[in-house]
């Protein structure tokens, strides 16, 4: 595991794909919506292969407990598009992608997903990013958004 971040509360890494890791962040997602509500077999398969390929970051505290987890997969801009606009299913490729889809988002502390988020973006820095966030009892509204590469950082719809 590869330190990516640091902060006095917490640091973000790049998981390995161990059952010990499987199990932290199932742990985790167990505890918030809305994950907790999704079939085991939906969510393990999902995270099983985020674990497997590297394409997942997780915030640890000092003590090793996961705080926060942010997984994606490879997919098509067109597929993302359709998907953001709950038009239609995210399409999952392992090759021939040319963009990136945060799929889990997740950390009960302010701030960590914010930070996992543009840690995945640093590790994919050439991807077209998408993203639906839903927060926990709608206290929020649910967010959709389309990141572009660092590069190309003032066309984030975002405004991140």
């Amino acid at each position: 595991m590869g330190i990516a971040m640091d902060s006095p509360e917490y640091r973000i890494e790049v998981l390995t794909g161990s059952y010990e890791a499987l199990g932290m962040v199932l742990d985790l997602l167990s505890r918030h919506p809305p994950f907790a509500d999704w079939p085991l077999s939906r969510l393990g398969k999902s995270i099983r292969r985020q674990l497997r390929q590297g394409r997942q970051v997780g915030a640890l505290s000092p003590s090793n407990e996961l705080i926060g987890y942010a997984g994606w997969t490879p997919t098509l801009q067109a597929s993302a598009e359709l998907w953001i606009e709950d038009r239609g299913p995210l399409k999952v490729l392992e090759r021939g992608y040319d963009a990136m889809a945060m799929t889990i988002v997740v950390s009960p502390q302010p701030g960590v997903a914010k930070a996992l988020m543009r840690k995945a973006r640093e590790l994919n820095p050439d991807a077209r990013w998408f993203f639906k966030r839903s927060y926990a009892h709608q206290l929020r509204g649910s967010r959709k958004a389309a990141l572009f590469d660092r590069a190309d950082r003032s066309e984030d719809s975002s405004g991140a």
